[in-house]
């Protein structure tokens, strides 16, 4: 591969707050007016298109994006096509060990770090932790502070402490209400019977979340990872809702991207928190390493 590549991944099955991750990446090289490709691998497909793939063009439409299984030949090709791509950014690449890259960070989750569990189908590990060793850094995320315990243990596994510490905050709410969308701040939840359609890793989070700004939850759709939708899946779930006694309903950036088409006429505002990540420790040794590893053109 002759564009740097940067590797955004995980050891575990489900969310680990990567896609936000791969993002701020991506933002780091655009400001550096360094073109960047996402690459991903594209589960669950929606009409032709990665879930991920179109959260990550809506929200960074400058960013080029490559969705295929074989990741060297989809890069090859997105390169071949626009030769201005500076770095290539693998979203979940650490399992993916035939594509060299400059930069392999692994994200551990400080809420659910889950790196004393069982191999899938057991538990949740992809791999076993030890491999943490073979990472260029890890990056704890969804943490509010410092954790002593889980540094230590991610030391004993990687060989090095934590190269940064982040968390993820919701910096407001995008409010859909028939085909308008407005930009609230996240008191506008306090008091509102909330219908949650979240079709993540982890939705436990996304729903304490939402209570902690005081919603009240009132219905949680049954969804699996990289959820499909369509105009009779948002139906029914809209009738569901309606049922709970819902005043709106709460979804994420990845199932947004898939039902705001279909959900104009839900007669319910539909929501999706706008995400930003915080740095606790280590943003600037972050940014160096980033720096070392992607060249300016």
């Amino acid at each position: 591969m002759d564009r740097p590549v940067i590797s955004i991944g995980n050891i575990v099955a489900g969310g680990t707050g990567k896609s936000p991750m791969v993002r701020w990446v991506a933002q780091w090289a655009l400001d550096r007016k360094v073109l960047p490709l996402i690459a991903l691998r594209g589960y669950r497909s929606h009409e032709g298109q990665s879930d991920e793939a179109m959260e990550h063009q809506s929200l960074l439409p400058e960013t080029r994006i490559a969705v295929g299984a074989d990741r060297h030949q989809t890069i090859r090709a997105a390169v071949a096509r626009d030769p201005s791509i500076g770095v290539v950014i693998l979203d979940d690449g650490f399992q993916h060990r035939a594509l060299a890259r400059e930069l392999d960070v692994v994200l551990v989750d400080a809420a659910r770090s889950q790196l004393q569990g069982e191999l899938l189908p057991l538990g949740w590990l992809r791999e076993p932790p030890k491999n943490l060793a073979r990472a260029s850094g890890v990056i704890v995320t969804h943490a509010h502070q410092f954790d002593s315990a889980l540094d230590q243990q991610i030391r004993s596994l990687h060989g090095r402490s934590p190269l940064a510490w982040c968390d993820h905050i919701w910096d407001g709410l995008q409010v859909r209400v028939g085909d308008e969308t407005t930009v609230e701040s996240n008191e506008w939840l306090r008091g509102r019977r909330i219908a949650v359609w979240a079709g993540i890793g982890q939705p436990d989070a996304f729903v304490a979340q939402l209570r902690s700004f005081g919603a009240e939850i009132v219905d949680v759709a049954a969804l699996r990872d990289h959820a499909r939708y369509g105009s009779t899946t948002v139906a029914r779930l809209t009738q569901e809702a309606h049922a709970a006694g819902a005043t709106a309903i709460a979804t994420t950036g990845k199932d947004w991207v898939k039902v705001a088409v279909d959900a104009v006429g839900m007669g319910l505002p539909l929501i999706v928190p706008r995400l930003r990540l915080k740095f606790i420790a280590g943003e600037d040794a972050f940014r160096e390493v980033l720096e070392k590893s992607v060249p300016r053109r």
